[in-house]
């Protein structure tokens, strides 16, 4: 999801807002989900340390920049919530 994407639906999430059909956003619901994806990013990290075959490791690597694209996306969210 490119950060133009990422606009349109916050712009779908405010309309969704205003019309009281969407709870409001706090930043302690990004930062518990952040939380959660520092949990599973060490996690990922450790099994990617320990494991010996290559292929293991590519799968690991691939979740590993899927778990940071986002955490990216989380951290550009919780600037927006807070902001609004």
């Amino acid at each position: 999801m490119g950060l133009e994407s990422a606009v349109e639906k916050l712009d779908k999430y405010y309309g969704r807002l205003e019309q009281g059909k969407a709870q409001k956003i706090k930043p302690s619901h990004v930062d518990k989900i952040l939380s959660k994806l520092e949990k599973k990013a060490r996690l990922l990290q450790d099994e990617f340390d320990a494991a010996t075959k290559p292929s293991k490791r590519d799968r690991l690597a691939l979740k590993l920049d899927m778990v940071r694209e986002q955490q990216a996306r989380a951290r550009w969210l919780k600037d927006k919530v807070g902001d609004a």
